[in-house]
């Protein structure tokens, strides 16, 4: 009993690695796009480092003080070392290295619980 629950372990432990050395990371975005089941801030999202910056692709990206940082955008142009994102109305330019990556899944509602606790 107690070999297999630890076989479990170790094997979830070892995916969790294997998709970190993957590049795919999780992350709360504090602002940006809604979908249907809220706000951005209320989920959180799958993303895989290395961001392609392909045009219309939705992407997780860290922007300048005093807005909230990361947000969830998509990605208009990019040209040279600037990205070009909308998340709203309005287009801002960022570094490449500003962006986290390009979105896969957003995993509604568990956000809300990690804004009560602080993260």
């Amino acid at each position: 009993m107690f070999s297999s629950t630890r076989n479990r372990i170790v094997a979830r432990v070892l995916l969790i690695v294997v998709f970190f050395g993957l590049g795919f990371r999780l992350g709360h975005p504090q602002d940006g796009l809604k979908n249907a089941l809220g706000s951005a801030k209320s989920g959180i999202v799958l993303y895989k480092t290395g961001a392609d910056f392909k045009t219309g692709a939705k992407a997780m990206v860290r922007i300048d003080e005093p807005n909230p940082s990361p947000i969830i955008a998509f990605i208009v142009s990019a040209e040279g070392e600037s990205v070009q994102i909308q998340s709203g109305t309005e287009v801002v330019t960022v570094k490449k290295e500003q962006v986290y990556g390009k979105l896969i899944a957003v995993i509604p509602f568990i956000g809300t619980i990690l804004s009560v606790v602080g993260l």
